[in-house]
């Protein structure tokens, strides 16, 4: 009777232990989630708003492309995750990588720290998850 205890006093630590581990994990999904899709509205609005408004470089097509692709690889990496794709990293690590860019190119112009800012977190939280 004292092996079947501590038997089930192991199992359910186990499972506590479990699911607290998935608890955490899903709130670090959730928090890079949310950050994903802050930078695809930063870049959308950016671009559509801000960039279109004041012409000149910020229309120039490598800097307006690159916008309007961060956009969409952050929805589509909130997508993945929201899913629960076991892809999400392979998603992660192209946003990482696209988010750096856009956020060089933005900086560069001057005038667009919102999306520099919300690049730069979402490149760096989709930069670990995708490790």
């Amino acid at each position: 009777v004292a092996v079947k205890a501590d038997v089930d006093a192991a199992a359910l630590a186990a499972n506590a232990r479990r699911m607290l581990l998935e608890k955490t994990v899903g709130a670090i999904r959730d928090a890079l989630r949310e950050q994903c899709l802050a930078c695809y509205q930063s870049c959308q609005r950016m671009a559509l708003n801000h960039c279109l408004e004041r012409g000149g470089r910020h229309v120039e097509p490598q800097h307006f492309r690159l916008m309007i692709d961060c956009a969409e690889i952050c929805r589509t990496s909130a997508a993945f995750m929201l899913s629960g794709s076991p892809r999400h990293r392979l998603t992660c690590g192209v946003c990482a990588e696209v988010c750096r860019a856009c956020a060089d190119s933005c900086e560069q112009l001057g005038d667009m720290q919102d999306c520099v800012d919300a690049c730069r977190a979402c490149a760096q939280s989709c930069a670990e998850m995708a490790d």
